[in-house]
Parts: structure tokens; C-alpha cells; sequence
């Protein structure tokens, strides 16, 4: 009898040891940094995406999620996962700019694609397997797509811009090949950090200047200093977001938790991209209210400025085989895509 309370015994500890060993597991926990500051809606992906991996993972996996300044500078993020000094970044490709060329075609680019379709041809297309291809050297543990935007303001401005002639000698902040474009179109281009464009258009430094979405703009407060709000943004008609993982942190996590950060990636890219939009729409409401004049471009203007876009992606392509290679598989899927969206939109108003 006493044997068999023994075995009874030793056979419950072992059931309760077998049933869930992960409640006995040390939990992983990684750091990861972004190139955003705290309260704008690129950070709000940032948190969300760490908030979801938190949830999912039970306990086993915990990401603290950080804006840009708190560990590491905005723009140093990415080499920071190659050193390992995090865990996780939280970025965009085209940051990396500098580095790769290319890495604008997988973040944001003037005349690209919107939301839709950059999403089609990243997960359906040529997109994801080109974007792997991009990041291949540093042999990161993880990196994919992990929010979207939809398309930003085009300006917010003091004067006017109804023709060509308007952007000669306009003082105007942006970054990228979008300041490349305007420099081809007479405008003397800035690049200052978020936080000094108010100053720098309040104080009559800048003319005019860009920098996110309506909702973002709205939180900056740039209806108070601007009497011009132009749109579309067809120098970002949405801009892609991508978190990277340094490659020992990746490989310590079983896999179905790496499984948990790959659906969390993707999760993150669509409500970033609802959510925006769900805020974005009462922020152009407001800024009427406020009696901001929204004008949108003239047409002529726009077939002008892509015109020369293009022009410059063809100069890209021809110094970089890479450059080419993505602008290419890009062209070709937005050619199908623009027949599909002629077919299939409907047109009753």
C-alpha cells in the first residue's frame, strides 16, 4: 500500500512537471528601439506590434518597446540589431538609404504604389523574396514588413502652389529622392527633424514642408503656423514599416514563438493601416474647421512631377543592378494591378 501511495505520488509531480514545462521556462525578453517619437502614430505600430507578441507568447516571449532618443538614436537603430546591442528595430527600409539604395523601393518613393498594391506585390508578388534579398548580407535572425501608411499631406504651406513656376526658389522641407525631384523643379530643400519644422515655418525659414499623415500632422499642430494644406501625397503614397531582428536573439526562441513575432509582424501592418486611415479622416474634418484652405493639385503638376520621378528611378536603376531588378518586378506587377483596378472600380459618382 505504501508503494503505491509512492508511485501515486512521484506520478502527479510528473504530470504536473509535464503538463506545461514552458510555466517553468525563463521568460525571453528583448529590448526593441524605434526611429519614432513617442505619440505619433508610427510609434502607436511600434507598441502595438510588441503589445501583440506579449500577448500571444503567454509570458514565454516579452518585448519592451521604445520611441527614438530613450536607448538609441533615431537613425541608429538598424545597425544597433546588427550589433546586437537590441534585440528588435522598428523602422523603415527607406532610412536605409544610404546604406542600400534600393531600401527606398521597399519603404516609400515618390509616384509609388498605395497601400493595396504595395501590400499585394510584397506578400503575393516578387516583394518579399526581394526584400529578404536586400537584407541578405547582414544575416539578420528576422525581417519583415510591420506597418503601413496610408498616403501623407503633400505640404503644408504659406503660399500657393498652382503651377510649375510656384516651386522656383520655394524654401521647402522633405528628404529623399522626393528632394531630388523638387531640387529638378527650382526648390531650395531642407531636411530637418519633425520637432523643428513648426519653428522653422512659424519663423519663415521654411515656405512649406511635409511630413506624415493628417492624423500625424494634426498631433504637430501644423494647422497653426500654415495657411495651405495640399494633397494627395504623391511623394508617399504609403510607406511601408519593417521590424528587424538581430540573428541570435531569432535563434534562441522555439518555433512556435518565432511563429507568434511572424504573425504579429502582419497583424501590426493591416490595423496600422486601418487605424490610420480611421484617424486620419476626422483630422481632415478638422483642419476645415479650423479653416485651413485643402487644395488639391492640379493634375498637370502631378503628370509633371512624375515625369521626372520616373526619370529619376531610371538614373537609379542604371548604377545599381539591384535597384533595377526590384524597380522592374514593381513596374511590371503595377501594370497588371492598374488593369484589374480599371476593370473592377466602379464609377457612379
Amino acid at each position: 500500500m505504501r508503494r503505491v501511495k509512492i508511485l501515486s505520488f512521484l506520478l502527479a509531480i510528473t504530470m504536473v512537471l509535464g503538463l506545461n514545462s514552458t510555466v517553468f521556462a525563463k521568460t525571453i525578453k528583448w529590448k526593441m528601439a524605434s526611429s519614432w517619437p513617442s505619440g505619433t502614430q508610427v510609434q502607436w505600430a511600434a507598441d502595438f506590434f510588441a503589445k501583440t507578441v506579449n500577448q500571444m507568447a503567454g509570458g514565454r516571449l516579452e518585448i519592451t518597446s521604445y520611441p527614438a532618443g530613450k536607448l538609441i538614436g533615431a537613425l541608429a537603430v538598424f545597425d544597433a540589431v546588427k550589433m546586437g546591442s537590441i534585440d528588435v528595430s522598428h523602422c523603415s527600409p527607406a532610412y536605409q538609404i544610404g546604406k542600400l539604395p534600393a531600401a527606398a523601393l521597399f519603404g516609400y518613393i515618390p509616384f509609388g504604389m498605395e497601400a493595396i498594391p504595395y501590400l499585394t506585390w510584397m506578400y503575393e508578388g516578387e516583394g518579399m523574396a526581394l526584400y529578404q534579398e536586400l537584407y541578405a548580407k547582414y544575416n539578420f535572425g528576422f525581417a519583415a514588413p510591420c506597418g503601413i501608411l496610408p498616403t501623407e499631406d503633400l505640404a503644408w504651406s504659406n503660399k500657393p502652389i498652382n503651377s510649375m513656376d510656384d516651386f522656383k526658389g520655394l524654401k521647402f522641407r522633405t528628404s529623399g529622392y522626393w528632394g531630388e525631384i523638387l531640387r529638378d523643379a527650382g526648390a531650395s530643400v531642407m531636411m530637418l527633424p519633425a520637432g523643428e519644422i513648426y519653428e522653422a515655418i512659424q519663423r519663415k525659414v521654411l515656405d512649406a514642408g511635409e511630413f506624415s499623415i493628417p492624423s500625424m500632422d494634426k498631433t504637430l499642430a501644423f494647422h497653426e503656423i500654415a495657411k495651405y494644406l495640399l494633397e494627395p501625397g504623391i511623394h508617399q503614397p504609403s510607406t511601408i514599416l519593417d521590424c528587424v531582428i538581430n540573428k541570435k536573439s531569432w535563434e534562441r526562441l522555439s518555433p512556435d514563438l518565432q511563429e507568434i513575432v511572424k504573425v504579429a509582424a502582419q497583424v501590426t501592418t493591416m490595423r496600422m493601416l486601418t487605424n490610420s486611415i480611421s484617424k486620419d479622416i476626422p483630422a481632415l474634418d478638422f483642419f476645415r474647421e479650423k479653416g485651413i484652405n485643402i487644395i488639391y493639385l492640379d493634375p498637370k503638376i502631378q503628370k509633371n512631377l512624375h515625369v521626372k520621378a520616373v526619370a529619376l528611378m531610371e538614373k537609379k536603376a542604371a548604377k545599381d543592378p539591384f535597384f533595377a531588378k526590384v524597380w522592374e518586378s514593381q513596374r511590371t506587377f503595377r501594370k497588371g494591378f492598374n488593369h484589374y483596378k480599371k476593370l473592377m472600380t466602379p464609377k457612379y459618382e
